[in-house]
Formats: structure tokens, sequence, C-alpha cells
């Protein structure tokens, strides 16, 4: 797969010169194509078509959405929203899930309550976010276009925006993982442009101040987004020059955590009466291996030990594992009793880790194993249609939120085993594979971007391009689950910068050189 990549790139950095008999000789379809085809060098007029030309790629996809694929997550914040009880709180709003999230989730469920139904509210989110996502990929085009990178390469990415089906079957779903994305790609372009310039562009008071406006955005609407910017300030720090852009840097990095740390659990939310996320979250692998040594190696550990693992983890945790998600072993309540006993395990778990090595290992590998492994006979490992996602079955939970319900189920059915067939087609089934975008595309980037650094045909402020991606693949690998459907929404950044570590490795050596 090495050797096929250096060959597609190479292919890529080729930009194909047309003579005018070449012209002569196209055929109709390809004339076609060069019509609808934008420059994205162009002005105001080209923008607008490639906007249009992305928006009918993605309309078959809005209109089987309709009125909006709704995740498991999303009925919990509504129903935070209008204070009902759910799995999380008896009906206060907590910052389990991200509060800003919440508030536009449940915006839109207000506004089309008042226009007569909440499903009017989710098609204006869907149609909203679908809007929102077209323009930050086509300004994501631009800006490679303006880069210096070959011409395949970024009309490769305009393509892969538009035809990959599961850019727009994610971009509009009503999950956070879909609003945090395109403010990370907007982070992430902000970022680029940084290393470009060596620092140069902050200089600009309005550059600097849009780069601290989307850090804030980027940490406010996902959990470890606050991480992700302190991160990639950090090694921005590395390709900069010169002492005062690194001061600069460390703006976007304080202002966010200023925000995520102290401004919202010292003032908000007590003012708002918010309840706090758990700690739960943040050792969750840590919960899910003391999970699993409880139910293999239970028996062979000190009573007080067992005490601690038991009264941190939930009821009839070892009883409860399941391989695939942490779920049932951590819960969604962080308590006293588990605040008391947080310490205690950390020191257990430690100490357990040196003697049970291969049960961490195992927990650990079996809970991640969408990112490494390909779809086999006993999990489904490759990427879905998560149209299913949708409340296409009444439960208690849907019906109390007032969410709508789609009876198309055995329409989603159909789309999601064609897809999952596709996927495991010997020759479909690497690029359809979960761990190819998580893993092996991003191994591969770095790989050759390495050895273009070493062959001096590559300079390192275009190498920090891969900074986003740098920045998203430590959290993917923490995460509470990679095989469920729910583990999807991990990669939704991954597929969005995807195109990005495969740009800069065409950018012109000259050009690079001189930068």
């Amino acid at each position: 797969m090495t050797l096929i990549f250096e060959r597609f790139i190479d292919w890529l950095g080729r930009d194909s010169k047309r003579t005018e008999s070449d012209h002569d000789r196209s055929t109709i379809l390809s004339g076609f194509l060069r019509r609808i085809t934008p420059d994205f060098a162009g002005d105001r007029r080209q923008t607008l078509k490639a906007i249009a030309v992305m928006a009918v790629c993605w309309l078959p996809y809005y209109m089987l959405a309709l009125p909006g694929e709704i995740w498991y997550d999303t009925v919990q914040q509504v129903m935070m929203w209008k204070g009902l009880p759910n799995p999380i709180t008896s009906g206060a709003w907590s910052d389990h899930h991200p509060v800003l999230d919440t508030l536009i989730f449940g915006v839109f469920y207000q506004l089309g309550a008042w226009l007569g139904h909440p499903a009017v509210g989710v098609a204006l989110y869907t149609t909203c976010i679908a809007i929102a996502a077209i323009v930050v990929f086509v300004y994501t085009v631009r800006y490679l276009a303006k880069s210096a990178v070959s011409k395949r390469a970024y009309l490769g990415a305009y393509l892969f925006f538009c035809l990959f089906p599961f850019i727009p079957i994610f971009s509009m779903a009503m999950v956070k993982d879909a609003v945090f994305l395109p403010l990370f790609m907007l982070f992430s372009i902000q970022c680029m442009e940084v290393a470009r310039t060596k620092g140069a562009c902050l200089k600009n008071r309005q550059t600097l101040t849009v780069l601290i406006v989307l850090a804030i955005l980027v940490s406010l609407t996902k959990k470890t987004g606050v991480y992700s910017v302190v991160l990639a300030c950090i090694l921005l720090a590395f390709v900069v020059a010169g002492n005062q852009a690194r001061v600069k840097l460390l703006a976007p990095a304080a202002a966010s955590g200023l925000v995520i740390f102290v401004l919202l659990p010292l003032a908000l939310f007590p003012a708002c009466h918010i309840i706090p996320g758990g700690k739960q979250e943040m050792i969750a692998i840590p919960l899910q291996q003391s999970a699993l040594l409880l139910r293999e190696h239970g028996d062979e550990l000190p009573k007080a030990e067992k005490d601690v693992l038991t009264g941190i983890l939930e009821p009839d945790a070892a009883e409860n594992y399941e391989w695939w998600a942490v779920d049932k072993v951590k819960g969604t309540h962080w308590t006293e009793q588990r605040a008391r006993l947080l310490h205690p395990f950390l020191r257990i778990w430690a100490k357990n880790a040196v003697k049970y090595p291969e049960t961490y290992a195992r927990a650990y590998f079996l809970l991640e194993q969408g990112w490494v492994a390909l779809p086999n006979a006993i999990v489904n490992e490759n990427l879905q249609s998560n149209y299913l996602y949708m409340r296409t079955a009444p439960s208690g939970n849907v019906v109390a939120s007032g969410l709508p319900q789609s009876k198309r189920t055995r329409l989603y059915d159909g789309i999601d085993e064609f897809v999952i067939g596709l996927g495991n087609q010997f020759f479909m089934q690497p690029w359809l594979s979960r761990a190819f975008w998580v893993t092996w595309l991003p191994v591969m980037q770095l790989y050759e971007t390495i050895r273009k650094l070493r062959a001096k045909e590559l300079s390192w402020a275009y190498a920090a391009w891969l900074i986003p991606m740098l920045v998203s693949v430590p959290f993917m690998w923490i995460s509470g689950c990679s095989v469920s459907p729910e583990g999807l929404r991990y990669l939704m950044p991954m597929l969005g910068i995807a195109p990005i570590g495969c740009a800069l490795l065409t950018v012109d050596a000259n050009h690079s050189s001189e930068r």
C-alpha cells in the first residue's frame, strides 16, 4: 500500500499539459467536465460555482438524511434543553456533552417547535450545517490552490469532498462532531498559514484574532478540542521564526485554556446551574482495563484493591464488561465516592499494569482495534452509512424528546448492507476501512514527508501542514470505542484533513525551499 501511495503522489504531483490537438480530440464528457470544473484561482463567481457544484453532489445524501441524522448523544442533549430526565441528568444541563453544542441543537429544536414541529428545526439545522461544511471545504481547496500544490492535488481534494459519500453523510449529521468539523478545518487552515509564512502572518492583528477565536470555538465544540489547540500551538512554535511569533502563539492556547478551565467551570456553570462533566471520561481506558482485570483475575487481587475497583467502576462492571465499548464500566455520573477513590484507584491500576500487562494490553487493543484491523467476520470495522442512526424505531427517550422518527428503516438497512458489503470486497476493503483513514494513511503521509525532508525536497514550513493530522491521531487512540457505529463520528476530522497531507507532498521543491 505504501508503494501504491508513492506512485499515487508521484502522479498527483505531475500537472498534465494538454495541447490544442488534445482539446480537439476531447470527448463530450471531458468538455462538460471542463465547463463545470471551477477555477480555484478565480474570482468570487468561481467560488460560488464551486459551492454550487459541491451542493449538487451532496444533494442525494441530503435528501436521504431529511429531516436529519440524529445520533444518540443528540437525543440526550435535546432532553437537557427541554429539562427532561435523561441518561445523564434528571433534567439539568451537563457538560458531559459540550454546552455550546447543546445550545446549538436546542435553538434549532426550539425554532422548529415554534414553526410547528421540531422536525422543521432539525431540517433547518441539516441545511445550515451542510451549507457551512460546503463553504469550508471549498475554502480549504482554494487555500491549497493558492499555496503551490499541484493542480491535480487541489482538484483531487475537491473531487474527494464532492464525491466520497461519507464526507456529506457525516458532515450534515445532527451530532456534536459535525459542528466541530468545519471549525477544526478552519483552525487547521490558519495553522497551515502560520507554518507556511513561518509566523509572519501573526503580525496582522486580524489574523491573530481569527486564530484565537477559532481556537476557542474548537475547544467549545469538542471535549478534547482544547488539548488539540494547545498541541498545535506547541508544534507550530518549532516552525515559526523568531521569539515574537512564538509568544503570539501562546495567545490561542492561553485563551482556550482560560475559557475551558476557568471561565466555564468557575463562572458560567454555577451561574446557569450546569453540572460539570465527570472525570470518568478522562480515565475511560484505565476503567476498561480494570473491569477486565476484575473479570479475569478478581480472585487473585487483595480484598482492599477489589473494594476500590468495584467502588469506582459501575455496578457489576466485570460481568457487564464489553470489549468494544467503555460505557458499561465507566457510566455517566461522577459521584463523591468516585472522587474519593480516584487516587487510590490510579495507584492500584498502575501497580497491576506491571503485574498483568497482557490483560491491560488486550483490553486496550480490543477497544481500539477498529483503528488497526481490517473488517472481519466478528466485527465490522469499515466505514458505514450512519443513516440508521436516525430515530428509525421509537424508544422512550426519543418519544419524550419530541425528535422526528423515520419509518424508512428498510431503506436504511439496505443502504447499510450495501456499503458494508462493498467494504468487504477485496479491492475495496482497504479504502473503506476505518484503519486506513485513522492509521495507515497518516503513517504513509508522515513517512513520505520525512523522506522528502531528508532529500531536501520539502521545507519544514510545508511539512508542518501535517500538524492538523498530528493533533488528531493521538485522541483517536484514547477513544472509548472504535468498532461500533458511534466510533464513526470520531474519525470525521481524519476524513476532512486527509487531502491536505497528500497535497503537501506535491509542493514544488523550488517553491518549498524558497519558503
